[in-house]
């Protein structure tokens, strides 16, 4: 039984972290207090707000929370063996995904308009144009 350990995070809003789910197509719950399980289906004594369960992560893997933390924020909660295979790999591309977001709504705030470009590699370039 692999052990879930807790891994700061950036993200701070629930529905942007909704919207880069939903952006790289990962099916997701989201609710008050969702137990985690692990890969042979035991519940485990943790829970998120948001859980990407873990058959859509891998055969093998366990679920992959994102808990609310007092200051309002959100930590991930990770099993030790999906942080070193593809559920740490996956929890990167929602990282970078939210950061675009949140970018793009802060851009938008201060009265830009966002202009998105892919780069070679995958790479997303964003270009700020005032309004």
């Amino acid at each position: 039984m692999s052990k879930y350990k807790r891994v700061e995070t950036d993200i701070k809003s629930q529905g942007l972290l909704v919207k880069a789910l939903q952006d790289l197509k990962i099916a997701f719950e989201q609710g008050e207090a969702l137990p985690l399980y692990g890969y042979r289906g035991d519940r485990r004594r943790e829970t998120a707000e948001v859980v990407i369960r873990r058959h859509n992560i891998d055969m093998s893997a366990n679920d992959l929370g994102f808990h609310r933390r007092e200051d309002g924020g959100f930590e991930a909660i990770i099993s030790q063996y999906d942080s070193e295979t593809r559920g740490q790999e996956m929890l990167n591309q929602v990282r970078q995904r939210y950061a675009y977001h949140a970018v793009c709504q802060q851009a938008r705030a201060r009265g830009y308009n966002v202009v998105e470009q892919k780069a070679e590699g995958g790479a997303v370039r964003l270009q700020l144009v005032r309004r």
